[in-house]
């Protein structure tokens, strides 16, 4: 298990947990569609590391790093 912000770009990894975060921001990531089995691709990285791009579920999603690196994922 490792963050998703310290995953490799153009893979392929499965959310096995989300950890550290308010539960309003994790009731929200549930809501995007960020649940634990469910498969998402890195995308892109900004130059800075600030923001991380993903495609989950048909659509392109931006999050913080802070956030990328509360969700653990398996590859």
């Amino acid at each position: 298990m490792l963050p998703l912000s310290k995953c490799k770009l153009g893979g392929t990894y499965t959310i096995s947990d989300i950890k550290g975060l308010s539960l309003s921001i994790t009731r929200r990531l549930y809501e995007l569609g960020l649940l634990k089995g469910q498969r998402l691709k890195l995308a892109r990285r900004s130059l800075l590391g600030g923001a991380f791009l993903i495609e989950i579920r048909g659509y392109t999603l931006s999050l913080r790093s802070n956030i990328a690196s509360s969700i653990f994922v398996e590859g």
